[in-house]
């Protein structure tokens, strides 16, 4: 793990993107920043202008400052719901834990310019993904910020839905922002700049190569890697239902048994569509 951060208290009105990893990230990232300025597309990368969290202090960023991007302050996190910083907002996005371990395993050994195939599936399923992560495993993730539900200062948004009506769920985050977050003409503007088409224009800004150039040296990459190896904006903005489809049965297997032992066991719920159709039933 990067340097100590200082302890961070953030301000009531402050707004944290939460996910597992993999889960949507970049993407509500760029939405919200999009509702609160109404078009701003001046930064180099965006986490100059929304910190991630716990990187921060090592990116040489001041989580108690003023931010460019204005109003509220936005932090990304990947934290669970009890180790996130309180006192804020939180949007929490979650993913299928299948397609999410699909993305999380074609993404980071990439990023950390590890040759393709180095690690299997079945090794990066036991280990990162069940675990070993920062983030800890995906299941107790979920579990977590769904207890916290029905907190004012929480909403939960499913990345599936986010692919199936994007306008809705814009329009669901910028009512949780309110302000003038909420104005119809930030929505479009949160609408159009988030789209597959206009983020893989903008790539660069979304490829984390502002962390990447800080944390490098630390995370044993030589100093000439200018960026990490792959891509945030995914061809037709990550694909649904991949994972079951490309998945070894083992991998299968274990995602289905950390499932019952995790997410059935405290929540009832027998399957992660089942999750998510009580997510939209929050909605209403």
């Amino acid at each position: 793990e990067a340097g100590t951060a200082p302890a961070f208290k953030p301000h009531p009105s402050d707004v944290f993107i939460v996910t597992y990893p993999k889960c949507g990230t970049t993407w509500m990232t760029q939405i919200i920043h999009q509702l609160r300025t109404g078009g701003d597309m001046d930064f180099d990368e965006i986490t100059e202008v929304v910190p991630w969290d716990i990187m921060a202090y090592d990116c040489g960023q001041d989580l108690d400052a003023a931010q460019v991007g204005g109003y509220p302050r936005l932090f990304k996190s990947h934290e669970s719901v009890e180790r996130v910083a309180q006192g804020a907002r939180y949007v929490y996005v979650m993913r299928s834990p299948a397609d999410a371990f699909i993305s999380f395993y074609y993404f980071l050994p990439a990023y950390m310019h590890i040759t393709p195939g180095g690690i299997s599936m079945e090794e990066f399923a036991e280990a990162i993904f069940g675990g070993l992560s920062h983030s800890g495993g995906i299941w107790d993730h979920m579990v977590g910020w769904w207890e916290a539900r029905h907190e004012k200062d929480v909403l939960i948004v499913c990345y599936e839905d986010l692919k199936a009506d994007h306008r809705r769920e814009v329009a669901k985050v910028a009512a949780f922002l309110g302000g003038e977050a909420a104005h119809p003409s930030r929505q479009e503007t949160a609408v159009e700049f988030s789209t597959y088409e206009f983020m893989s224009s903008h790539q660069s800004q979304f490829d984390d190569h502002f962390v990447f150039n800080h944390i490098k040296d630390q995370i044993g990459l030589h100093s000439e890697a200018e960026k990490p190896g792959v891509s945030k904006v995914r061809a037709g903005g990550g694909k649904i239902g991949s994972g079951s489809k490309e998945l070894p049965v083992a991998v299968i297997d274990m995602l289905r048994d950390r499932w019952r032992a995790t997410v059935e066991a405290k929540t009832g719920f027998q399957s992660y569509e089942a999750m998510r159709l009580a997510v939209r039933s929050l909605d209403k």
